[in-house]
């Protein structure tokens, strides 16, 4: 894919990963749509995204429903030629749960089922729009997750991807995932910022290369 000119969708973009991520894609002069649903996050994002580039947008969401996410969607569709091209699903981290702190097995269960439901929601309306306005469209599933929920997050973004590749196959709609990398691959010292450059230009690599759907990066 070509990403000159594309419309890219980066949720949790007021996150570390999502701001660059958002800069290293308006570096490429992509038309760059930021969603978040803290406010304050957001407001920083853009403020940083706007040095490099103008063509960038951003959307608060009031929460991760389908209703809310929806009118972002036909929003695009409204102010973009034919729609997005390129959904960023970023599955924020969330910590692994402690034995002894005082948080209750619900409490958590909902948090991780709640992160699973917003990339469904935002991967069903972005392949919609993308089937209807006849796209070669790409959904990249993203994990910022930490070393600690490597295993949780892993099987989920391997899961969701290989059987939304599957689905979307028929239609020329990829979808790929990207993993961070696991302890042990590098040293202690490895920096953040080396980490984040690296799940950037796996991400940038798989939007280009129009042979890459159903399959795992595992960054090392």
């Amino acid at each position: 894919m070509n990403i000159n000119n594309s419309v890219v969708v980066i949720t949790s973009a007021g996150s570390h990963l999502g701001q660059n991520l958002a800069q290293h894609f308006l570096s490429l002069n992509a038309n760059v749509i930021l969603v978040d649903n803290n406010q304050t996050a957001l407001n920083q994002a853009l403020q940083h995204c706007q040095a490099y580039a103008s063509h960038v947008f951003p959307y608060h969401l009031d929460d991760e429903s389908f209703e809310s996410v929806q009118p972002l969607f036909s929003s695009i569709n409204q102010h973009f030629d034919k729609g997005i091209d390129v959904l960023i699903n970023l599955y924020p981290s969330l910590p692994c749960p402690s034995l002894f702190k005082d948080e209750t097995i619900d409490s958590y269960s909902y948090q991780f089922s709640k992160l699973a439901a917003t990339m469904l929601c935002f991967s069903k309306l972005a392949a919609k729009q993308m089937l209807t306005n006849q796209k070669r469209g790409v959904i990249v599933n993203l994990s910022s997750q930490t070393q600690d929920a490597f295993v949780q997050s892993s099987s989920l973004i391997a899961e969701f991807t290989q059987n939304w590749a599957q689905e979307l196959m028929p239609f020329n709609i990829r979808v790929a995932g990207i993993l961070p990398p696991r302890s042990g691959h590098h040293s202690r010292q490895r920096s953040w910022a080396k980490r984040n450059e690296e799940l950037i230009r796996n991400t940038e690599y798989i939007v280009q290369n129009d042979y890459f759907s159903g399959r795992v990066l595992d960054s090392y």
